[in-house]
């Protein structure tokens, strides 16, 4: 199935009963995420830019550190409130071909980052890409924490939820996973900033002497016109 294809039948089915961050009851990893509109402050015309910066300790081992934007863009709003977005992964030599997602409550950042938080720890600690993704889900469900916090955006302090989780670290195979099983990805998420998802870090260190390190960090920049 092509790329595009999977993260919209994905958002397709996290979207499928959205509801607001307010009315979502006790928070948990999986309310908070994935049970709430993220785009109801986005409307037709619109476009969230966020920054993208990779971080590595050893280009050599891990390829180049990279800076970049990110942009989500709402072309339509149907009467069920349901946003048809495009979005666009990096600027420039960088640039991918924008996806055209049609329909979305959920913010597609947010799979975009999922899909990346597990390849990079395949290819970094090893494991079958389902496996890792199976386990991810898992943790998110059931042992993820959830704290509401004040975060400072763009100079304003709103009010958010900060989410974390460590998926592989009590893993049965974390001893194959080249010491990188205490890999952490934490989201902080926001009613009070357009596209919802404020932060978003996952971040890998092995355990293993002179192991390498990588961090990547998305972070909401602005909205603005949709170009």
């Amino acid at each position: 199935m092509h790329r595009m294809t999977r993260i919209a039948l994905a958002a397709a089915l996290l979207g499928s009963a959205p509801a607001s961050l307010s009315a979502a009851g006790e928070p948990n990893a999986v309310k908070v995420l994935f049970e709430s509109r993220h785009l109801d402050q986005m409307n037709q015309g619109s476009e969230v830019t966020y920054r993208f910066e990779r971080k590595v300790s050893d280009e050599r081992v891990l390829g180049a550190a990279q800076a970049d934007d990110i942009k989500i863009g709402v072309d339509k709003v149907n009467s069920k409130g349901e946003r048809d977005v495009v979005l666009r992964v990096f600027t420039g030599e960088h640039a991918r071909d924008p996806w055209s997602l049609p329909e979305l409550t959920v913010n597609p950042i947010f799979l975009w980052y999922l899909d990346r938080a597990v390849q990079n720890f395949g290819t970094l600690a090893g494991g079958e890409p389902q496996y890792l993704k199976h386990k991810f889900k898992e943790a998110l469900r059931e042992s993820a924490e959830v704290e509401a916090i004040k975060f400072t955006s763009n100079g304003k302090d709103v009010d958010a939820y900060r989410v974390t989780v460590r998926p592989y670290a009590n893993d049965p195979s974390s001893i194959k996973m080249q010491g990188f099983e205490g890999a952490k990805f934490t989201v902080v998420v926001s009613n009070e900033v357009p596209g919802y998802f404020v932060d978003l870090v996952s971040s890998y260190e092995s355990k293993a002497a002179a192991g390498p390190k990588l961090e990547e960090h998305i972070s909401f920049v602005s909205m603005g016109e949709n170009k």
